[in-house]
């Protein structure tokens, strides 16, 4: 799977701190986990998804609770 940046296995998060919001890349392996800013330390908790997926936080169209 290629992502955004074109390298495979590789995306982009950014920093959650209002005063950094830098974009920095992380491997697929770091999915799911939290990591450290490069720039400001801020803990990241990388995406479980991948980018390509639709993930909302509403309740399902077809009305299932889980």
């Amino acid at each position: 799977m290629t992502s955004a940046s074109g390298v495979p296995g590789v995306f982009a998060v950014q920093c959650p701190n209002p005063k950094c919001r830098k974009y920095m890349l992380v491997e697929e392996h770091d999915r799911g986990m939290v990591v450290p800013c490069l720039l400001c330390k801020t803990p990241i908790r990388v995406g479980g998804a991948p980018s390509g997926s639709s993930s909302t936080g509403r309740a399902p169209s077809s009305g299932t609770a889980r």
